[in-house]
């Protein structure tokens, strides 16, 4: 049996989490476990309306079940996030995965990850401006959330980033976020419970 199932929506996501994977448990001091990243072909829609029968297929081979979506793109923003992960939780208990499963929504959408310091976006992208990447943002019109470094629309954002720095949409970015980010410094609650979930089910102690 294989320790851990994640399942994404898309490639970036793919990508991003195959790397966070293979960093956190040397760096937290974990115990290695095998891990398998499969993507729904629906993306975050599949997720949100079929993932119980997507895994269903593999509940024997795993330990674990990771499920990752856009909040956004789930189609349940009628629903509060935690209550979201919540309700989903309880019906992969109830299908197969009792007490082995996470589920996290990233709000708005993945990208809200991205947004940890200027200082790393600016090593990301290649930023060589001397105005600082947030104050550029702020100029153009990019809105922020009060009292936070993350703006509204943090995709939307980081893609008018990726514009005016000439470089094309590529999985590839996330895959470099994931290398270099100091994610220590991440206060984002879908990934502190990311991380936590992984603290909880692979702890040496």
């Amino acid at each position: 049996m294989k320790d851990l199932l994640v399942l994404v929506a898309d490639k970036d996501a793919e990508l991003l989490i195959k790397e966070l994977l293979w960093r956190i448990p040397h760096l937290e001091n974990l115990t290695e476990f095998s891990s398998e990243i499969i993507r729904h072909p629906q993306r975050d829609e599949g997720i949100a309306n079929r993932a119980f029968d997507y895994v269903q297929p593999f509940v024997n081979d795993f330990r674990f079940l990771l499920v990752l979506s856009d909040y956004n793109g789930s189609g349940k923003k009628y629903i509060p996030r935690v209550q979201l992960e919540s309700e989903f939780e309880n019906q992969f208990n109830q299908n197969g995965w009792p007490d082995r499963n996470a589920c996290i929504f990233f709000e708005p959408e993945l990208e809200a990850w991205f947004w940890v310091r200027h200082n790393f976006l600016h090593r990301l992208v290649d930023w060589q401006d001397e105005q600082n990447i947030y104050d550029w943002l702020i100029q153009e019109g990019y809105q922020f959330r009060e009292n936070s470094q993350k703006p509204v629309y943090p995709k939307e954002t980081f893609e008018a980033i990726l514009k005016k720095q000439k470089i094309p949409h590529s999985s590839a970015i996330y895959a470099r976020f994931a290398r270099i980010v100091d994610y220590h410094q991440c206060v984002d609650p879908t990934f502190l419970k990311f991380l936590n979930t992984l603290k909880k089910w692979f702890s040496k102690e």
